[in-house]
């Protein structure tokens, strides 16, 4: 069984060498409270949307919970801390937890429980 290292491995390389899926982040609502983002380029999102979403359960949105930048995170929403190997590859994301919400993945501060990414593939 392949680790998951090398799986991220080979999935960044794929990324990077073929044409990308789009992938896009949504902005944020206008009454989200929108807070600090985090800034990504499309190979970095799209490394992390094939990452968490073929290791993470996908886990429906609460009622009243948008997934948007700002947006607060309800205690019913499972958060991981982010892989090494993710953290490994992309550093400014080491310090965050994320979730896979209505096939949305979603960047946290584990702190605040706030959203400061959301990457979608479309």
């Amino acid at each position: 069984m392949a680790s998951v290292a090398k799986i991220c491995t080979i999935m960044l390389a794929v990324a990077l060498s073929s044409p990308a899926v789009p992938v896009s982040a949504q902005t944020p609502a206008a009454d989200s409270g929108a807070g600090p983002s985090l800034k990504l380029s499309t190979a970095q999102r799209q490394t992390i949307y094939q990452s968490v979403s073929a290791t993470q359960k996908n886990n429906p949105a609460p009622t009243g919970f948008r997934a948007a930048i700002g947006a607060q995170v309800p205690d019913g929403i499972p958060l991981q801390p982010i892989s090494t190997t993710l953290a490994t590859l992309i550093p400014e994301t080491a310090q965050y937890d994320v979730a896979m919400v209505e096939k949305q993945v979603v960047l946290v501060d584990p702190k605040a429980r706030r959203v400061v990414a959301v990457v979608v593939a479309q």
